[in-house]
């Protein structure tokens, strides 16, 4: 979560401002895209201050526990790495002019982010963090230097950067799947494949019997996540497999009841408390009648307290899958006809649950409210489309962007140009990532 732990004492108050708290990463990793965090270091004196430097500092860690231990005697079951590290010189003083005068002191940055970085990883078993550091250095042995730090937030949200919407080929989110057997014929249809975890997900199955004396026994909607954790500098590698079965929110009939009616067809309205049955247990017996079984069911997904979202990382991979299993029975068949449907979805970040990769449908965009910060009771409010978790919260609340005047303050003071030429220079010389990529105007 970001947050601010800024160095104070009694004369002196060091804090990083940030212009974007949180770094959005949109597309896939192979995206030639670049972000930019922009911000500034602010250090507030009641009296002038000698100074030599004034650093700051871009920082990705990960880090990694491995029970059954690493290394030849396996005595190892902590891993840490660094995965990013920028400097950037915001200030170098002459040895002759080195006092900061009183008041506030402010030093404008800016880091380039290209969209292939990692994003932000939160798992019971590994993590993967960014924050932003700032050192003011003091001249001499015995003065301590100044430093404070902010935890900056990576999430990636497949929402379809400029180069995609420029070239005209926005792929579809949704999945529509045919399995056709002796006894039905099964149209399945998943509406997003590209969901955030805690929220509704909803499945529209339709059934067309071929044979008569079909019945439908069970039904079965499992998420599988694989994780995969790799340490290369030990060749050390770990796979697990965890399932979680869906839970059902709602259940509602697709068929035009008043249409069969006009044309004098009768409905297959199925009792509800049936169809729950075929979810939770076998041998429901449910006949298919001559009319199709066409039911829209609505899943809520597994919330960000035991499931991950989808990852690029080789060294940290969650991936998830979609198992769809539907079991149907023929009177005189010894033999259950089984059909089965099993397809990768991405799972996005909890706290990227508006963030919504396709437009929500008028009911959707009616029911769902969105959370409140100065509203307490707003976390117990039931809210209609996912699982309010404490981090999506505290997640609404600290990425409140600035002001109109602060952004506009911290974006001219980026482009300033009385700074030293030393912090000119060395800012250039410390960004190790390649520019952004030419606008064609």
């Amino acid at each position: 979560m970001p947050i601010a732990v800024p160095f104070l004492t009694g004369s002196r108050q060091l804090s990083i401002e940030l212009a974007e708290p949180v770094v959005l990463l949109r597309g896939p990793p192979s995206d030639p895209t670049t972000h930019v965090l922009r911000g500034e270091v602010e250090l507030m004196l009641s009296k002038p201050m000698s100074a030599t430097q004034v650093i700051v500092k871009l920082m990705g860690k990960s880090n990694m526990l491995w029970p059954e231990g690493l290394g030849p005697r396996g005595a190892k079951v902590y891993h840490e790495k660094t995965v990013l590290e920028q400097n950037i010189i915001l200030d170098c003083r002459p040895e002759d002019d080195q006092m900061l005068p009183a008041g506030l002191n402010r030093w404008p940055f800016e880091f380039l982010i290209p969209n292939r970085m990692v994003e932000t990883i939160e798992d019971e078993m590994a993590q993967l963090y960014y924050y932003v550091s700032a050192v003011v250095q003091r001249p001499g042995m015995g003065i301590p230097n100044l430093r404070c730090r902010r935890n900056i937030l990576l999430l990636r949200t497949l929402s379809w950067s400029d180069n995609v919407l420029a070239s005209n080929s926005l792929p579809t989110t949704s999945i529509v799947a045919e399995r056709k057997t002796d006894a039905c014929d099964a149209t399945i249809y998943i509406e997003k494949s590209i969901v955030s975890s805690g929220t509704q997900f909803p499945i529209s199955i339709v059934l067309t019997t071929q044979m008569k004396n079909v019945s439908l026994e069970s039904m079965s909607i499992t998420l599988t996540e694989r994780r995969v954790y790799e340490v290369p500098e030990y060749n050390a590698r770990r796979a697990e497999l965890h399932d979680f079965k869906l839970q059902l929110s709602t259940i509602s009939n697709m068929a035009d009841t008043e249409q069969m009616s006009q044309v004098m067809m009768p409905s297959s309205d199925i009792p509800i408390q049936q169809i729950r049955k075929a979810l939770s247990a076998k041998n429901a017996h449910i006949p298919l009648g001559s009319n199709p079984f066409q039911y829209k069911f609505v899943f809520t997904l597994p919330n960000c307290l035991t499931l991950n979202h989808t990852t690029y990382y080789r060294e940290m991979n969650f991936l998830h899958h979609l198992k769809i299993d539907l079991e149907l029975s023929l009177v005189k068949a010894i033999k259950r006809t089984h059909i089965h449907l099993e397809t990768p979805i991405t799972i996005l970040d909890c706290r990227l649950k508006e963030d919504f990769s396709t437009l929500p449908t008028y009911q959707e965009s009616m029911t769902d409210t969105l959370v409140d910060e100065d509203d307490e009771d707003d976390i117990i409010k039931k809210r209609a489309g996912f699982f309010i978790c404490p981090c999506y919260v505290d997640y609404k609340k600290k990425s409140k962007k600035l002001s109109g005047r602060e952004l506009l303050m911290i974006r001219q003071n980026n482009n300033y140009e009385a700074r030293p030429s030393s912090s000119r220079s060395s800012s250039t010389e410390c960004l190790s990532l390649p520019p952004p990529p030419p606008y064609d105007k």
